[in-house]
């Protein structure tokens, strides 16, 4: 039985919560948050222990694996604790808030003899995964353009509004469309050029908009676009992919039924009702745990992807396509 610790009971710490109750061989043990308030609340929720810090944790229970779920410029000091500490590490996206922290967490795992996940949910995503199994299958032919949507629900709340602070979150496109850029580069592997516009500074932080081009080495173009300037209402994403033979589409509003979780106050509509891909991602961790095999997403995969989601801001910034 794999004992877990979340550190952080946030927004995607309760949903983690929620998602191990469904994971076979494994057992949420404790929780950790600085927040008072989320500790009565973890409390509540689940009858566990619940302490002040992931040293508090190390020090006074056992457990196998540390879930870290903090916010991300926290990422890398909660990580270089368990690994410390010789604890197995499932970490939340975005890798980092920057490549030097990226690259910090990429060497601190490098070797290391537990295992290291990180968490890129869309990937267990089971209409994503069939997406991406029938371009493999070559059912649309030669893949030209990729284009997705994210958005539609309320702004994100968490601890102290850090969503909210640019330093923290990297807005929009750090937190929220890198689930796509992600997805897009497990479709169509290295991306060449990135340029992007967003409404950062030109409204408020809670009201960004984004929208990202991408050129792939192999040729294909992505259009990835983003939202948090929609007022409390449904969250739905889009994916539309096309090739020389056709066109193949998913909106999670119509294609299929739709599980909701809530936490924090937000309604995140994650897949199908009989399944929930935060508790497969989850399930991976564990499977590779046990097999002693790496999980789907190594640090060094999603350092990747953190590089492509920051050209996107540096693009922003400049007004000018950035190469990589």
């Amino acid at each position: 039985m794999i004992r877990v610790g979340i550190v952080g009971y946030g927004t995607i710490g309760r949903l983690h919560a929620q998602a191990w109750q469904e994971v076979p061989g494994s057992k949420l043990a404790v929780v950790a948050d600085c927040d008072a308030a989320s500790l009565e609340k973890a409390q509540n929720d689940w009858n566990l222990p619940a302490v002040a810090s992931v040293d508090e944790m190390l020090e006074k229970y056992d457990v196998d694996l540390i879930d870290i779920c903090v916010p991300t410029p926290l990422h890398e000091s909660v990580m270089r604790r368990a690994i410390e500490g010789d604890k197995h590490v499932f970490c939340e996206k975005p890798l980092a808030r920057s490549l030097e922290e990226g690259q910090r967490m990429v060497e601190l795992s490098s070797g290391y003899q537990k295992k290291v996940g990180i968490g890129h949910v869309v990937r267990f995503t089971p209409a994503y995964q069939k997406m991406r199994q029938s371009i493999k299958d070559g059912e649309v032919g030669e893949p030209g353009v990729i284009r997705t949507f994210r958005g539609g629900s309320q702004f994100p709340m968490g601890y102290q509004n850090w969503f909210a602070d640019f330093d923290q979150s990297g807005g929009v496109i750090l937190d929220l469309l890198i689930h796509d850029l992600d997805y897009c580069r497990w479709l169509f592997g290295d991306v060449e050029r990135v340029y992007a516009q967003s409404t950062r500074g030109r409204a408020e932080e809670q009201l960004e908009h984004a929208m990202i081009v991408l050129r792939f080495k192999n040729g294909v173009i992505g259009h990835v676009e983003g939202s948090w300037t929609n007022f409390p209402g449904q969250f739905y994403t889009r994916v539309e992919m096309a090739g020389t033979n056709g066109l193949i589409s998913f909106d999670s509003r119509s294609t299929e039924p739709i599980r909701t979780m809530t936490a924090a106050g937000v309604r995140l509509q994650v897949g199908p009702t009989a399944v929930n891909p935060y508790a497969l991602e989850l399930l991976d961790m564990v499977e590779a745990i046990k097999e002693d095999r790496e999980p789907l997403i190594t640090p060094h995969d999603a350092y990747e992807t953190l590089n492509v989601a920051l050209a996107a801001l540096e693009s922003v910034r400049t007004g000018q396509v950035v190469k990589l």
